[in-house]
């Protein structure tokens, strides 16, 4: 090979070699960033209390009260569906119905009224509070109705599993039964229910002065009538009955939405949530079939 062909293929062989070593010294590129985890899924959680949570919260207030400690838990503005089963071992007698309380009664025609009178509540210590001079300050509420939560241990809304009502019976069977318990010495179940009935939690409906009286009771009975056909009296339902009450929890004159009384360091104490009804309503307790409401507003 010449010399000059020598010296022209050197500069053609650099030129060749450039892009390659170009390719070699250029920096290589960042790696696509990873795609970013998906974000856990929202949990929104129910803001309505039923039986159990609102139990667990005057449960709460009532520990904090014995402790002699000052409870401040945000219920204001919470809403309240509860249900409260009753009727689950057959009618009681109507003298041993007691306020604020759901009952099965037998009528003197056989019929089965479902009924609650709920306890008068508007000059109750467990509504109106006194200040740090001893005077109690006016209240906003024209009525104060006090609804009781039998079994206050149990956050069961139907009756307790095996706890079914007996066969219908006519008044006078009834009576005679009851006559005869007592010459036994022997405690019916209906009597024993009404006497070991535990009053220490519960709900007080308040009604505003001036408010809506539409739909109101008026210091009167909720009742739904359950009639027999051809003179047979009606059998209570199987899985008893319930009463529900629905509505939002307010705040008493103090801004609390609990409050408890308690009588001595001794007693147990009882407690109530303020609650502006919305919806009242007897049920059948097995299938939550409606039988009747009212809407107090």
């Amino acid at each position: 090979m010449s010399i000059t062909t020598t010296r022209l293929a050197a500069p053609i062989a650099l030129a060749a070699a450039l892009p390659l070593l170009a390719s070699c010294q250029k920096p290589s590129e960042p790696a696509a960033p990873e795609a970013p985890a998906p974000a856990p899924p929202t949990v929104v959680l129910d803001s309505t209390l039923n039986r159990a949570a609102l139990l667990a919260a005057l449960t709460e207030a009532r520990t904090a009260t014995a402790d002699g400690r000052v409870r401040d838990a945000a219920l204001s503005g919470r809403t309240v569906s509860v249900r409260l089963p009753f009727g689950c071992e057959g009618a009681a007698p109507a003298e041993r119905t007691q306020p604020g309380l759901p009952a099965l009664v037998r009528g003197d025609d056989g019929s089965l009224m479902l009924r609650v009178l709920p306890e008068d509540l508007a000059t109750s210590g467990l509504v109106v509070t006194a200040g740090a001079d001893d005077a109690a300050p006016p209240s906003a509420w024209e009525a104060v109705e006090g609804f009781w939560i039998a079994r206050p241990w149990s956050g069961l809304e139907t009756c307790r599993p095996g706890e079914t009502a007996p066969t219908a019976r006519q008044p006078a069977q009834d009576a005679e039964a009851e006559s005869r318990s007592e010459a036994d010495g022997v405690v019916s179940p209906a009597a024993q229910a009404s006497v070991q009935t535990e009053r220490t939690s519960g709900l007080a409906a308040v009604f505003e002065t001036g408010g809506s009286r539409l739909g109101r009771r008026q210091g009167q009975a909720y009742v739904h009538v359950i009639r027999g056909d051809k003179g047979v009296a009606p059998t209570p339902a199987p899985g008893g009955y319930a009463l529900r009450l629905e509505g939002r929890l307010t705040a008493f004159a103090d801004g609390k939405a609990v409050h408890c009384v308690q009588k001595d360091a001794e007693s147990r104490p009882v407690c109530v949530a303020a609650l502006r009804l919305d919806r009242l309503a007897f049920e059948d307790g097995a299938t939550g079939a409606l039988l009747s409401e009212w809407r107090p507003r």
